[in-house]
């Protein structure tokens, strides 16, 4: 599946222009002209699209900076930023990432950040699972599961990218890259034992099947309580 990309422009003509420039080169892209308005996309138009990427354009800044926007985003996985510089005489943070507005850079960029892999040491927790790359081991809870090396590779992969589909193909790629020609259906077998594993130990829910497409790890739900405005959490 595609990356998506979450755009907030006050500009019809410029979101216009960057939507298509995106569109042309495979990207999910959704539209806003302000913070509010991308709130009301992601809880009415989005769907199952979780952003991997926001691009905004600097005057949109000081909004969301200030915005409720961050409770959609999982605390554990920062979305990355990325600012048009595309409005002489605007003053921003100089921790943010800026790209210029035209195509090439602006593709160039995009591709570094979406792109950016996780570091291969880092522990990862989600709902209940916790996954030591250094180790080769994954607990569910305080339980120990017992893996193959394949198998570690699929639920850390998925694990690392929550809410984002892979296709069987995709997973093929990434996890069984150096095991020559292996049939699409060796993934449903893999996806199978591991689900039933995380089943027995309560955390079956975690791995979603969408038909026709591929699995992923579902992505952590928003809390529920009251959230304070504040700084925006974004990857550096």
């Amino acid at each position: 599946m595609s990356s998506v990309i979450l755009l907030i422009h006050r500009s019809v003509s410029a979101r216009n222009f960057i939507r298509h420039v995106l569109v042309q080169s495979n990207y999910l892209v959704l539209c806003a002209a302000s913070a509010d308005e991308a709130l009301r996309v992601l809880n009415n138009e989005a769907g199952d699209a979780t952003p991997d990427l926001l691009l905004a354009g600097c005057t949109a800044i000081p909004e969301l900076l200030d915005s409720p926007l961050r409770r959609h985003f999982p605390l554990h996985r920062p979305l990355p930023l990325l600012v048009l510089d595309d409005e002489p005489g605007v003053t921003l943070p100089e921790s943010l990432q800026r790209t210029a507005p035209e195509p090439q850079s602006l593709l160039l960029r995009a591709r570094q950040l979406l792109h950016k892999a996780p570091s291969p040491e880092e522990i990862i927790e989600h709902e209940g699972l916790r996954i030591d790359p250094s180790r080769q081991q994954a607990w569910a809870g305080h339980l120990h599961l017992e893996l193959t090396p394949l198998t570690f590779r699929l639920i850390h992969l998925l694990a690392s990218h929550p809410g984002r589909l892979f296709s069987r193909q995709q997973l093929l790629d990434r996890v069984w890259n150096d095991h020559g020609y292996v049939e699409e259906r060796t993934v449903d077998v893999h996806i199978y034992r591991l689900r039933g594993q995380l089943a027995r130990l309560g955390l079956g829910h975690l791995i979603e099947s969408v038909r026709g497409s591929g699995y992923r790890v579902a992505a952590m739900k928003p809390a529920r309580h009251p959230v304070h405005t504040g700084q925006l959490r974004f990857a550096s």
